[in-house]
């Protein structure tokens, strides 16, 4: 395989305008509606950025019978320039922080946070 393996993630949510409002509050992002009545007309989709021309993976917030929420699973990290500036938006955003920003060595900095709805994500940065 020649590309990153991640193509898509997903993040769950009971409240999907919480999390619409956190997200784009703490990683300064706008998120699009997808129109997924053809394929899942039972959920609600909020797409994070999607370009093509990037290699970064693209994903979505969804709410819907399918998509249950927990503390568990996949995880999550948003790349920043500096992690520990998004660190500090979360909890005014109404998340909170797990593992403040450390040194993960040549690999950079990381952050651990849980979403209104008690998801864990990462922050990762080079500084």
């Amino acid at each position: 395989m020649a590309a990153n393996p991640v193509v898509w993630f997903e993040i769950p949510t009971q409240d999907i305008a919480r999390a619409r409002a956190f997200y784009p509050a703490v990683l300064g992002v706008t998120l699009t509606r997808a129109d997924t009545s053809a394929f899942a007309p039972t959920a609600e989709v909020w797409m994070f950025a999607m370009d093509e021309e990037l290699p970064e993976c693209a994903g979505a917030l969804v709410q819907g019978p399918e998509n249950p929420v927990g503390p568990g699973g996949s995880m999550v990290y948003f790349a920043c320039d500096d992690c520990g500036v998004e660190a500090e938006r979360v909890a005014g955003a109404g998340g909170s922080i797990e593992t403040p920003k450390e040194a993960i060595g040549e690999y950079g900095f990381c952050v651990v946070a849980r979403d209104p709805d008690g998801n864990r994500f990462g922050l990762h940065s080079m500084r």
